[in-house]
């Protein structure tokens, strides 16, 4: 929910209160100032050192809980502003941030009790509005209903290498000693392509901030000329989620195929668990685990691919931190390690793989319809076993850019131009490329 800001700070003030002397008082002024400004943790940093001598000010409590309300800390919020309306009950604005603060604090029972009283009192049409958006979130809080949402897209885009192949023709292999000539399709192949997309997610609320969660999604992939690199997949998760209080658990299990050509390339099981916790009302920190087994097939020519068969496991954390109070300027990053053991009949040229990465990213917000994002990657990967064709132990390091925006000309509907940029760079001749792809999707989400 929305933070008090701005005018309706003043409108909470005088509504039901006693009248403000913030004008007469520097530090309730400055206090004051901050807050309208969307500075909350700056108003808080002045005036918490002031709360042993200054508590049982009304004007000085009132500002005291919204700052710490505002700034995430609703449990340091209810204590100033019950001293509020212990010395002035009437003070129908402390009031409904009392009942936010209960509402942060997932105690929504005596925010329900406080809201109501409060929309009893002829409220400004702002405090009505405000009250009544936080009685319908109660609402669905202590009695969920089921879930549904989904979305389709389609793109269009250009990729320099649509089967993310070597960019040279020609590799020397020292075990030979020899230079060889490359087929076309293990280099670099240029197209233009669509896409089309599609999926959706289903939640059924249990009790005690549990739920039950199930979704689909798919994707086809067709190239104006590089058939044979044309792409299907689709992937399924089903799992469970527990919402308490600042902290979010999840367990989820999935599935899913990828066809190449139109013929089984792949297909992928495995389990994901994640842990995200709000730290007040700019940062989340989050950490996860995953599980996936990678079984192929054969390919085009009947090839039997099973050496490539690997069980994976990763584990990671993250990060999200928004810049200001509204959520316009958001940045995120995050770690992971991870490694792939191999499991067929016969084991991976290069053996195993240990692999770390790390991403980062930012998203800045222009207006209600339209923002802009970026995010960059690294990943380093190690194997285990000498390839006697190269004569050396596999080592890659991959590099990745994407940068794009969000345009929602109408609701649910969103334009997104982004181009992404990936570097591998290896030891290893034939897994050494490039790639560039450009792209505009249009979505449109069903909720």
């Amino acid at each position: 929910m929305k933070k008090t800001a701005g005018g309706l700070l003043l409108v909470l003030a005088l509504w039901g209160g006693s009248g403000s002397t913030w004008a007469a008082d520097d530090n309730l002024a400055k206090a004051a100032a901050l807050q309208r400004q969307g500075k909350a943790k700056e108003a808080y940093a002045l005036l918490a050192p002031l709360e042993f001598d200054r508590a049982g000010d009304v004007e000085y409590d009132y500002l005291l809980g919204v700052a710490a309300l505002d700034s995430g800390k609703p449990d340091r919020a209810t204590l100033a502003l019950e001293r509020v309306l212990a010395v002035n009950p009437n003070f129908a604005g402390a009031r409904l941030d009392l009942a936010r603060a209960y509402f942060d604090l997932g105690d929504y029972d005596r925010s329900k009790t406080e809201f109501e009283t409060v929309m009893s009192q002829n409220p400004p049409p702002v405090a009505r509005s405000l009250g009544e958006k936080y009685l319908a979130a109660i609402e669905d809080k202590q009695h969920p209903h089921p879930s549904f949402t989904g979305y389709l897209e389609g793109s269009f885009g250009y990729d320099t290498n649509v089967n993310s192949a070597a960019n040279a023709n020609q590799i020397y292999m020292p075990v030979f000693g020899a230079t060889f000539t490359l087929s076309s399709a293990s280099v670099a192949s240029r197209d233009n392509y669509l896409s089309l997309g599609g999926g959706f997610e289903y939640k059924y609320p249990l009790r005690e901030g549990w739920s039950l969660l199930a979704g689909l999604d798919g994707k086809k992939r067709i190239n104006f000329f590089k058939d044979t690199f044309n792409t299907d997949n689709a992937d399924f998760h089903g799992g469970a989620m527990l919402e308490r209080g600042d902290d979010t658990y999840k367990l989820t299990v999935n599935k899913g195929v990828f066809y190449l050509d139109d013929k089984f390339n792949r297909e992928t099981s495995g389990a994901v668990g994640e842990w995200r916790h709000n730290l007040g009302r700019r940062d989340q920190l989050a950490l996860f685990g995953q599980y996936t087994m990678l079984r192929y097939g054969h390919d085009k020519t009947g090839v039997d691919l099973s050496s490539q068969d690997v069980n994976q496991y990763v584990i990671g954390g993250g990060w999200i931190h928004a810049l200001d109070d509204a959520g316009q300027k958001i940045l995120f990053a995050s770690l992971y390690n991870g490694q792939e053991r191999t499991t067929g009949p016969v084991d991976r040229i290069d053996g195993d793989q240990r692999f770390w990465g790390a991403r980062v990213g930012g998203q800045m917000t222009f207006n209600p319809k339209l923002d802009a994002f970026a995010v960059a990657g690294v990943k380093f990967g190690g194997y285990t076993e000498k390839n006697f064709l190269f004569g050396d132990y596999r080592s890659d390091e991959q590099y990745d850019l994407s940068v794009g925006m969000n345009w929602r000309p109408i609701q649910n509907w969103t334009l997104r131009p982004q181009v992404s940029y990936t570097r591998v760079d290896s030891n290893v001749a034939i897994n050494d490329y490039d790639r560039i792809d450009a792209s505009v999707t249009l979505r449109r989400d069903f909720k």
